[in-house]
């Protein structure tokens, strides 16, 4: 492990070890200059690395291994890069990332608490429901950021989740995660990603890549959930499908205290058919809303049955993947995707389908930064330095013959602001445009050449507006919510009524 005291960065100052997993190890640091608290995740493969003790350099103790480490070396950085681009109370930001000593680093928030793994053990025995209602639907909030964003996380389990001194819950650990096709569902890449028995389903267990959705990780989230209402591991798939009984008595038994509304919500959130799972976080919601979930009501849980023929149409369409050959390779379905490709230089492979929201590339091979693409005869750029009409920013999409962002994108500006959507020219335009603020506001909805018509604006602690706004994108007529969707005040020409 590196000393305490090891100054890295010329900024971070080495305080205590925290952990370590098979590839990395995680430190506490503080900020020499404003003395602020942070974890360092350094990446460090054991078996592959080694580190004289009176030095903090990282080798390769195998040359034959030198292969392995750089590509995994690449991961690491993307998995950073990744949890950068997520804004979200409820999952771990990502401050700063760079070389040194031989290997790379990343900082990120240090959360004053424990994961649910660690407090299962130290409890001793299950969280209540009413906890355990609270922990679900901050993850879920997690998640709706993650699926936004165009990723998945693949590897949700409760040392995945972290709870602080103040109950707030972090998802943490994005280093499995893959990004999505926006056309077909299925994963862009299709290098084998971890997993963790009783928490993966079967798509994911058998590297059906093209299978994988959102509802991968609502299989684990209901894994998580099952667990720490239980203090039980959960059953693998196999052992679900074998279970024959009402609900799934043998398999997953509850506590007698679990209501059945919860019972219902973690056997549809486990159903081994990724078809009859729920296919967004919202439609998750809504089943609460309706069933009156956190505050449990008595709303009719049948609403699971009358959604599941719904739900199964749904995932037929999004998937467009024909289950009737269950033997074909992830080989196979790959050969049949139309990709035009064109290398602006030998050996340069160009990725097929949707762009990647950032660096590009898929996780087996990484695009250096400022790499030029032409897809299907579109140009496009990845990380790309540039000033447009909003200001200095990070530019990954498509540009025009010009170099302007022209099409869809995502920019990241110099104070923390980004933007996702539809640019003309380098203004942006458009009807689906997600503008976040670095303070954790967002902005849902329509832009005109920069600014805002109509839209939601979401503000950090859950209230919203939807309405029109002025051109300091302040709401000028529409109407105020509270976080529960509770109708609030009227805005009239910019003033409350």
């Amino acid at each position: 492990m590196l000393k305490v005291g090891t100054v890295l960065h010329g900024t971070y100052r080495i305080e205590s070890y925290l952990s370590s997993g098979g590839f990395g190890n995680t430190y506490v640091a503080t900020h020499i200059n404003f003395n602020e608290k942070y974890a360092i995740k350094e990446f460090f493969m054991k078996g592959v690395n080694e580190r004289d003790g009176n030095n903090t350099a990282v080798s390769v103790s195998n040359n034959e291994k030198v292969t392995e480490f750089t590509e995994q070396l690449e991961k690491f950085k993307k998995e950073a890069r990744r949890l950068r681009i997520l804004n979200n109370s409820h999952i771990v930001r990502v401050y700063d990332l760079f070389d040194e000593n031989g290997t790379a680093y990343y900082v990120m928030d240090y959360i004053n608490g424990e994961n649910l793994k660690e407090k299962l053990k130290r409890l001793g025995q299950p969280v209540n429901e009413s906890e355990a209602t609270d922990i679900l639907i901050q993850v879920l909030e997690a998640l709706q950021e993650v699926h936004s964003q165009g990723l998945w996380h693949l590897d949700l389990k409760p040392a995945n989740v972290m709870v602080d001194s103040k109950n707030t819950v972090k998802l943490i650990d994005f280093g499995a995660s893959k990004q999505f096709n926006s056309k077909t569902g299925g994963a862009l890449s299709t290098s084998s990603v971890t997993y963790t028995n009783g928490y993966a389903p079967i798509e994911q267990m058998e590297k059906s890549y093209e299978k994988l959705g959102p509802w991968t990780d609502f299989y684990a989230l209901g894994a998580t959930i099952y667990n720490i209402l239980t203090n039980e591991r959960p059953p693998m798939p196999s052992d679900i499908n074998d279970d024959h009984t009402p609900n799934k008595r043998l398999s997953l038994p509850f506590p007698k205290g679990v209501s059945d509304k919860m019972r219902d919500l973690v056997l549809w959130l486990m159903k081994t058919n990724r078809k009859e799972r729920p296919t967004s976080v919202q439609e998750i919601l809504d089943y609460m809303k309706a069933s009156a979930m956190g505050k449990f009501g008595d709303a009719d849980s049948t609403i699971l049955e009358t959604r599941a023929v719904e739900r199964k149409n749904q995932v037929d369409q999004v998937v467009n993947i024909d289950d009737s050959d269950s033997n074909s390779s992830i080989e196979n379905v790959l050969k049949t995707k139309k990709a035009i490709i064109i290398a602006a230089c030998a050996g340069l492979l160009i990725a097929i389908g949707a762009f990647f929201l950032f660096n590009g590339g898929s996780d087996d091979e990484a695009v250096p930064d400022q790499q030029e693409q032409v897809v299907d005869s579109v140009m496009m750029v990845t990380n790309q330095s540039m000033t447009i009409t909003l200001g200095e920013c990070k530019y990954t999409g498509q540009v025009n013959e010009t170099g302007a962002p022209n099409g869809k994108g995502y920019a990241v500006f110099a104070n923390g602001d980004s933007v996702n959507g539809t640019f003309v020219n380098g203004d942006v335009e458009g009807d689906d445009i997600t503008y976040f603020v670095n303070n954790g506001d967002t902005y849902r909805g329509t832009f005109k050449k920069n600014y805002i018509t109509t839209a939601r604006m979401t503000l950090k602690d859950g209230r919203y507006f939807e309405g029109t706004f002025d051109d300091a994108y302040r709401p000028y007529n529409g109407q105020w919510y509270n976080k529960d969707g509770k109708p609030g005040d009227l805005v009239k020409d910019g003033k409350m009524i």
